[in-house]
């Protein structure tokens, strides 16, 4: 009897166990949950903490609560100014509606299809509406340039608050309350010119680029101009006064020669014939001088014996 007693005691124990482990359930903080019963949703559960259901007849089915990422492809199309882009765009979404998106989208992953489809769709309207520059900047404020050049270069405007306005209207024009999720920020990623506009840009940039350097050498050349010109003034200014000075001192000395040379041949004339004499030797005779003289030349003479006196003429 004893025996039976404990047995029975187990059983309900065991029974009392399986029906709260089927009935109990819990919800994690940043969780939701559906509660299905065969198949069809019944309730909704939106805070955390210790649940319970109908046992074995009902399902919990778990979805997110907290922001969930959703990071697109890169998409090639074309802005309102005729420039083809790649664009690349990321975005947060929640669920705001666990019971609409449960039974219209059932999965987290099949609300990632969804925002593939309309998110893509808005960008690429948006985006056709808009000049590069307003996908590109967000304001009007001043560039910072390396060289003076490009700063004088034509920049477009932005109109109103350029990629602010872009990303806030992409994010109105997607409208997710239908599948009972709502979307929170788009953010544009990347954006770059395609391939075959990309080459063109950069090509651009070297002639851009090549036109200052040519600019550089222009301004360079003209003031290496300048300053040899300068130089050549200078050195025709100190070559005039050299040239001057040396005049002054040749003439002083060719004075003072004439000078020194009428008191030395006032003093002795016979001394100074005979640096007459030997100045004609000098400028007469060389190494290979060949000389045909008559014996009553006075050159015979002198040279036959340079310290006679010259002939008296009478």
């Amino acid at each position: 009897m004893k025996n039976t007693l404990a047995a029975i005691v187990v059983l309900v124990l065991i029974a009392a166990a399986v029906l709260v482990y089927s009935s109990a359930y819990m919800v994690e903080e940043g969780k939701q949950a559906i509660i299905t019963e065969f198949g069809k949703p019944v309730a909704t559960v939106q805070t955390p903490g210790l649940k319970f259901k109908k046992p074995f007849i009902q399902k919990v089915h778990y979805l997110e609560k907290r922001l969930l990422p959703w990071d697109g492809a890169t998409e090639s199309m074309q802005t309102r100014d005729k420039k083809r882009i790649d664009i690349d765009v990321w975005a947060r979404w929640r669920i705001a509606d666990p019971m609409i998106f449960f039974v219209k989208v059932r999965t987290e992953q099949g609300g990632q299809k969804i925002l593939d489809d309309l998110v893509d769709s808005a960008v690429r309207d948006v985006v056709a509406r808009h000049k590069l520059i307003d996908v590109v900047r967000k304001s009007n404020d001043e560039l910072l340039y390396e060289i003076e050049e490009l700063e004088r270069s034509e920049v477009e405007r932005v109109t109103g608050r350029g990629r602010d306005d872009v990303e806030e209207k992409i994010l109105r024009e997607v409208d997710l309350q239908e599948y009972g999720m709502e979307l929170i920020k788009v953010r544009i990623k990347r954006v770059n010119y395609v391939e075959s506009v990309r080459r063109a840009v950069y090509e651009r940039m070297i002639s851009e680029r090549l036109r200052i350097a040519r600019l550089f050498q222009s301004e360079a050349q003209e003031e290496k101009n300048r300053i040899l010109g300068q130089t050549q003034k200078e050195l025709d200014k100190i070559t005039g006064e050299k040239e001057q000075k040396s005049a002054e001192i040749r003439g002083t000395a060719d004075a003072q020669v004439i000078q020194m040379t009428a008191q030395a041949y006032g003093k002795s004339p016979e001394f100074y014939q005979f640096l007459r004499r030997l100045e004609v030797f000098k400028k007469t005779l060389h190494g290979d001088t060949r000389l045909i003289l008559s014996t009553e030349s006075e050159l015979f003479r002198m040279l036959k014996d340079p310290g006679a006196p010259p002939p008296r003429k009478y």
